[in-house]
């Protein structure tokens, strides 16, 4: 993204003041620039999209990038970007003016009839002082969640970026993600998305993804589908216990873009607002079966708490906002009363952590039932981050894949358990709690999942 400075007198190339400017600048490929403008002289600098994204967050999520630097992309052509994001807001309030703002700023007024809101006066050197376009010294009050603010940069004191405060780049990229998958293919020419899935994704997170990615990329008339053999869970596998999209023989490298890192669509509201309704038809049936003689054998008709309460990689990842975690002590109040209004003979547990199945045995005694199945403890992650990390350092082999499939089914049974209890509480938002939802289809007479990450 190129942002603009004062006139300097550092030696640069001069380049015209056009409505092609960026893209020559981006076409040459140099970083810094001179404009020569009518309206007054300016300098342009390119800094890397990424810029003010913690370096700490990519190392802890295992990203390289979040936003491609999109040295390529077109606005005249419709077909391939989601100008939909503009109809989540009625206003855009813009701090500086930029590379992307410009472009945002411009399609917002070819395309919708929004009213625009900025901070700097800049941006009139690029609208031709368009009356929707309002040059102010400190924003207008706006009702919440009507507006976008583009914010020049991340505020630590402020609360974290949504979808309605964001950095320019992000904005920029929720209209032209799909171009930078196209990667300079035409959308013509496309019609399927090969999902490759990353090594540290769960069977939960990629159901849930594949659900999301088909609804959503129908949007644009595309299949999306996943590549065999990605990712750490064998074909054989998932193919055994799980109904799963894979893409066929029709699909090949002429009509087929890939999806390698699910960063560069989940954070869009492209994908925060796509269906991601699935229901338990994801699981094979005869171990659907298998699990619900299960749930019978065990708790026999009685009433039961379903409990999530996930621990260990969502402490060492350091998770933010929802995804922060609720301890036991932060969710034994809470239980506790439930129990006494509603007199459940049982609680069933589902958790990884070691640590916090000790911690409800010791409170809730014989009334508690878990699953026998491989836990861990904050205290063996070591030199990793999440599980998957942890299974590979503790497995090899057909061992490790033995293991992946041993921990996966045994995942899938709490979840299927959790959504036959009667009613249902999860210490905070998990692809675990997305899945138990969809699975009971409204069933539950309570459910409750706290947020201790959001104030």
């Amino acid at each position: 993204m190129f942002i603009l400075r004062d006139k300097t007198d550092c030696e640069a190339e001069t380049l015209m003041h056009d409505d092609r400017l960026f893209h020559e600048a981006l076409n040459k490929g140099e970083n810094y620039y001179h404009v020569s403008c009518e309206s007054g002289d300016y300098d342009i600098e390119y800094r890397a999209n990424d810029a003010d994204i913690s370096k700490d967050f990519l190392k802890k999520a295992h990203l390289t990038k979040v936003i491609p630097e999109y040295l390529f992309y077109d606005e005249e052509d419709t077909c391939s970007m989601y100008l939909e994001y503009f109809n989540f807001f009625k206003t855009i309030c813009i701090e500086e003016a930029n590379e992307y703002t410009i472009v945002l700023c411009k399609l917002a007024l070819k395309h919708t009839d929004m009213e625009i809101y900025s901070l700097d006066s800049r941006l009139m050197k690029f609208v031709n002082d368009d009356k929707r376009v309002h040059i102010v010294d400190r924003f207008p009050d706006l009702m919440e969640k009507t507006f976008i603010r583009i914010v020049s940069k991340p505020d630590p004191t402020k609360k974290p970026m949504d979808s309605y405060t964001t950095l320019s780049a992000f904005s920029f990229h929720n209209i032209f993600f799909l171009q930078g998958l196209l990667n300079g293919k035409s959308l013509r020419d496309v019609k399927y998305i090969e999902y490759i899935v990353e090594e540290r994704s769960g069977i939960a997170s990629i159901l849930i993804r594949l659900a999301a990615f088909k609804n959503a990329f129908a949007h644009f008339g595309l299949k999306v589908g996943i590549r065999r053999g990605s990712g750490r869970y064998k074909s054989e596998m998932t193919e055994k216990y799980f109904s799963i999209d894979f893409l066929g023989e029709e699909a090949d490298e002429s009509n087929t873009v890939q999806l390698d890192s699910v960063a560069l669509i989940v954070p869009t509201v492209f994908y925060k607002k796509a269906d991601k309704s699935f229901d338990s038809s994801v699981i094979n049936e005869n171990l659907k079966s298998q699990m619900d003689e299960y749930f019978e054998a065990v708790f026999q008709g009685k009433k039961v708490l379903g409990l999530l309460i996930r621990g260990t990689d969502y402490f060492t990842t350091g998770q933010i906002g929802e995804r922060i975690m609720a301890s036991v002590d932060d969710m034994i109040p809470e239980i506790d009363r439930w129990i006494k209004e509603d007199e459940y003979d049982y609680i069933f547990l589902a958790s990884e952590d070691a640590d916090i199945c000790e911690k409800m045995k010791d409170k809730y005694g014989d009334k508690l039932r878990m699953l026998s199945q491989e836990r861990h403890r904050v205290s063996d992650f070591k030199d990793v981050t999440i599980i998957s990390e942890l299974e590979k350092k503790e497995h090899s082999g057909k061992e490790y894949d033995d293991a992946i499939e041993d921990t996966t089914i045994n995942y899938f049974y709490a979840l299927y358990i959790l959504s036959r209890c009667d009613s249902f509480m999860c210490s905070g938002q998990c692809n675990g709690y997305d899945l138990t939802m969809a699975f009971n289809k409204g069933r539950f007479k309570k459910s409750y999942k706290f947020s201790v990450g959001i104030k």
